[in-house]
């Protein structure tokens, strides 16, 4: 299976005219037209990091050319040579998308030349994996680069992500008006706890593979992720942490109740790894890992038919007769 998907990452997927990974095919293994001008760093993160994967699995060269060269495409063409750090959505030929929109919707205001949380904490991670099978030193520079930019900037004093920032890592706010969240205003400025969690994991993993896993800031920062998730975004009835919230004037409020299949597995994860280093905490994580489980187990795996749902029954019913496979549903998490 592996060897299968590099050869797809390789002939199918890598853009043999410009460079870099072609996100979306059609099913003549064309760039689907919807999306061809457009290359998200998104998705070149997770191309780099399959291929390195798929290398330390199998050892096959060809594997970690593929991820030496999605490194290199990214570093020529995205990364930020005043600031730092990446550029989320790329022409196609790899120049950066500054004073453009691709299209409509909620988050056209990410499309201006702005610096996306998701795709910084995925470079962290897919620059960990390449850095553990190829220490090249610019990979190193750039991954120390990343892993201080989510730790020090993305990371709030408080311990939540802040989503997205100008280029000169000024961060995008949501504005004033709380009326605004019912317009998509929310959007720019919420707490996404499942990135939160999993952003505590990633970065312990970093500090690891850079030998700075001792570091006492890493640590502090990585608990706190995982303590403000579990204050404001974790049911504490029936388990498991909520999608998202947003700050108000009477204090944090869901916004979206819904437990999502790849969330609640993190913070699975997430709460873990906290009881393994705090096992003394008042918290009690391995207590709160053992309800999420059972909440998991109640909820979100369909003992029917197999399988796992999108999200919690709980807080989503109907959720039961919604399809559960889609592009975005992997054993990733």
């Amino acid at each position: 299976y592996t060897r299968h998907g590099l050869a797809f990452l390789r002939k199918q997927q890598w853009d043999q005219d410009h460079g870099g990974f072609i996100e979306r095919l059609d099913k003549n293994d064309r760039p689907d037209a919807r999306w061809q001008p457009w290359k998200q760093m998104y998705g070149q993160a997770f191309g780099i990091f399959a291929a390195a994967g798929a290398y330390a699995a199998t050892r096959d060269r060809r594997a970690l050319d593929l991820a030496i060269e999605g490194f290199r495409w990214i570093d020529r063409h995205a990364h930020d040579q005043e600031h730092g750090g990446y550029f989320e959505l790329l022409k196609r030929d790899g120049s950066p998308v500054i004073d453009e929109t691709p299209g409509e919707g909620q988050d056209d205001f990410l499309r201006m030349g702005i610096k996306d949380y998701n795709s910084s904490i995925h470079v962290m991670e897919a620059l960990t994996e390449l850095y553990r099978i190829w220490p090249d030193t610019l990979v190193r520079t750039r991954l120390e680069e990343m892993f201080l930019l989510i730790r020090d900037t993305f990371v709030h004093p408080e311990g939540y992500l802040q989503l997205f920032f100008e280029p000169d890592w000024t961060l995008v706010s949501r504005g004033p008006a709380e009326a605004g969240d019912e317009a998509g205003q929310w959007f720019r400025e919420h707490f996404t706890y499942g990135h939160d969690v999993e952003t505590a994991f990633l970065l312990l993993e970093t500090a690891h593979f850079l030998g700075w896993g001792e570091d006492k800031k890493t640590h502090q920062v990585a608990k706190q992720l995982a303590d403000h998730s579990l204050a404001s975004g974790w049911d504490a009835d029936r388990g498991g942490f909520y999608d998202a919230g947003v700050a108000g004037e009477n204090g944090i409020r869901i916004i979206n109740p819904h437990k999502s299949w790849w969330g609640l597995v993190e913070g699975m994860n997430a709460l873990l790894l906290m009881h393994t280093l705090y096992p003394d905490d008042p918290l009690d994580y391995y207590t709160l890992f053992l309800k999420s489980w059972e909440h998991i187990d109640t909820y979100l795996i369909d003992k029917t038919h197999g399988g796992w749902y999108n999200a919690a029954t709980d807080t989503y019913p109907e959720n039961v007769d919604r399809p559960k496979s889609h592009i975005w549903k992997t054993t990733y998490h």
